[in-house]
């Protein structure tokens, strides 16, 4: 069975699975109460292979931290590291400390069973400390903004169907390029699991020229206690164009996260 067949069973057996009473703070429209803390600690592989041959490999770990202000807003901040594995990754790193910052907010508004949030967050990494003076000879950081919307509508037993809309974009770039995704998919609470996936569509633009792929997504938790779930997520290239001709041949993440609410 290969990777794309096993998401798809995994999804398609726990979406209509039994619903359970417990919280759940594994879904991207959850914000922690006031005083709550949310950590989510996460390891990624991502392995992309172009038509002509090109592979690039990432082996990261993360963490993120988001606090509930209020009941309905919530600041975050994350840091990830880069790994420069010789026989897991493929990227030319300049050494194994290669770290990306995370800041940001996010604010949730209900209107009955229709569920809404707003973020806006800023990351940033230094492609100096990451690649080396001989590939990158400035220490500028590279800076990013990015906005996002999501709504949901809460079905009850445990079913949100939900999309979301994300815009990205480099700061302080002479030739600055606009990065897009939007998500639909559904987040199902089952006994002990709650299981997230749907279709993932990213779009750019670049001089004029645009990029147009499609992933599947998916993401499986388990609560080990109330406050404790412990889970696997990938997502699966299935199809669009490319620019500059590097079509891809097949692209694909698979990871691990530990869920922790205070």
């Amino acid at each position: 069975m290969n990777f794309k067949t096993m998401l798809l069973a995994t999804a398609a057996v726990a979406v209509f699975a039994s619903s359970a009473d417990a919280k759940d703070f594994t879904g991207s429209l959850f914000l922690p109460s006031q005083g709550e803390v949310l950590s989510d600690t996460g390891i990624d592989f991502d392995r992309t292979k172009t038509k002509g041959g090109f592979v690039e490999e990432d082996f990261s770990a993360s963490e993120e931290l988001t606090y509930g202000v209020t009941d309905n807003f919530s600041v975050y901040g994350g840091v990830a590291n880069y790994f420069d594995f010789p026989k897991v990754t493929g990227r030319d790193y300049n050494n194994d400390h290669n770290f990306a910052y995370e800041l940001g907010a996010k604010y949730n508004q209900n209107f009955g069973n229709v569920l809404t949030q707003f973020g806006l967050g800023y990351n940033t990494f230094k492609p100096a400390s990451w690649y080396g003076h001989r590939y990158w000879d400035n220490n500028e950081w590279v800076k990013v903004i990015n906005a996002e919307a999501q709504i949901g509508y809460d079905m009850g037993n445990g079913f949100v169907p939900y999309a979301t809309f994300e815009a990205t974009s480099v700061v302080d770039a002479k030739d600055r390029v606009m990065n897009y995704a939007a998500f639909a998919g559904v987040h199902k609470t089952c006994d002990k699991v709650a299981i997230d996936t749907g279709l993932r569509y990213e779009f750019n633009t670049d001089e004029g020229a645009n990029t147009n792929q499609v992933y599947w997504q998916a993401e499986a938790d388990y609560f080990l206690k109330d406050n404790v779930a412990l889970g696997v997520h990938g997502d699966y290239y299935l199809g669009g164009s490319d620019l500059w001709g590097a079509a891809t041949k097949y692209d694909y993440t698979i990871g691990a996260q530990l869920k922790v609410l205070f």
